[in-house]
């Protein structure tokens, strides 16, 4: 049975579990946003697409009226998928370069675009990246488009809790891993896992960033999750930016995203060093990692309150804790718990609340203890 999930998994992941397929509808969606951020801008210009993925952007921006666009990929599984689904549908106007501007020269004319989405959070050398590619668009009237994960996020602390879990077996396997995933988890938040690394930015950090680079930023365009017409949550909110390479007037102030879970978070991060710290098969780390992927993501579906999101995860921890044993304190813990999300909906100052006060003691507490619910 493992063989044929296996063989199976092979076949299907690379285009099905972790991309979704180029089709007509993903493309004007896509078309649909580009003007949304640009207008009429895309008409006739010169793009680079960095780190472009399967490619879904490089060929909206083709079909928004880019004149041509150079897109380019560490990845050569991406360059190649790219190249090849690029030619069946017809697109010219399209060059795929398989590179890294942080170790090599990529030549190539001018840009009056650069498209960077999703990408700064995974270089190890963010502003090193930016200013390699204004030296590429270094006209007055270029625009970039940049975005970057938001610090102190609920989405960040999801994510970097199921890294630590997860044993990193490799593609193939994780390719069957996956298997597991909701598609909601599968899209937003698996290939995560994966990645040597991820940056999340303070306001503060990503304005620092851009101004290094010699960018102004002049909008904050909506993000294409909520462009979508998924609205918004405060589990996640990336700092969205356009930038042009010269100063603009009335520089934009940049402020961090409001923040109703600060406590919730200190309650969660202690339960899930236990966890971390309780664990030890590589099975059982895998299972939680997928778990609580699974978790996050499908509270979010509809729009639900950051602060049931953050309920689900804190009973899935709990779970997880109460199979694998330790929690002498449990009942302090979720009376904590609970006190924290009734404050939440009261709006009281979180800062009073014990429990984030605690959280140090509570995670020493349930280290502590071997004694079973």
């Amino acid at each position: 049975m493992y063989f044929v999930a296996s063989k199976l998994s092979r076949e299907i992941s690379a285009p099905e579990m972790r991309r979704d397929y180029l089709h007509d509808n993903r493309l004007d969606l896509c078309v649909a946003y580009l003007q949304h951020v640009f207008g009429d801008s895309p008409k006739g210009a010169r793009v680079i697409d960095y780190g472009c993925g399967h490619g879904d952007w490089a060929l909206a921006f083709r079909r928004a009226g880019a004149e041509h666009v150079l897109a380019i990929d560490a990845a050569v599984d991406n360059v190649r998928y790219l190249h090849d689904n690029s030619r069946a549908m017809g697109f010219d106007g399209l060059d795929v370069v398989q590179g890294d501007l942080l170790s090599q020269n990529i030549g190539g004319e001018k840009a009056d675009i650069v498209w960077l989405y999703d990408v700064l959070p995974h270089v190890p050398r963010p502003l090193a990246l930016l200013q390699a590619l204004r030296d590429l668009a270094p006209g007055a009237a270029a625009q970039f488009y940049i975005n970057a994960y938001d610090a102190g996020s609920l989405r960040q602390f999801s994510v970097e809790t199921a890294r630590q879990l997860y044993p990193h077996p490799g593609r193939d396997a994780f390719d069957l891993d996956c298997l597991s995933l909701t598609r909601e988890a599968r899209r937003r938040g698996g290939d995560n896992l994966m990645v040597s690394q991820i940056e999340w930015f303070s306001a503060t950090g990503f304005a620092e960033i851009l101004s290094g680079a010699g960018l102004e930023p002049v909008e904050r365009p909506m993000g294409f999750h909520s462009f979508q017409g998924a609205g918004s949550n405060t589990e996640f909110q990336p700092h969205e930016a356009l930038c042009r390479g010269v100063p603009a007037e009335g520089a934009m102030l940049w402020e961090e995203p409001p923040r109703e879970y600060g406590c919730d978070l200190a309650v969660l991060a202690a339960m899930a060093r236990e966890v971390n710290f309780s664990l030890t098969d590589r099975q059982f780390r895998t299972q939680a990692a997928m778990g609580l992927l699974n978790t996050h993501f499908a509270n979010l579906v509809g729009n639900n309150a950051c602060s049931g999101t953050a309920m689900e995860i804190y009973l899935y921890l709990f779970h997880i804790l109460d199979v694998h044993g330790g929690l002498r304190q449990a009942e302090g813990l979720a009376r904590d718990f609970i006190e924290l999300t009734e404050a939440a909906l009261s709006d009281a100052p979180r800062r009073q609340l014990r429990a984030a006060n605690h959280a140090a003691t509570i995670a020493r507490d349930l280290c502590e203890s071997s004694i079973h619910l």
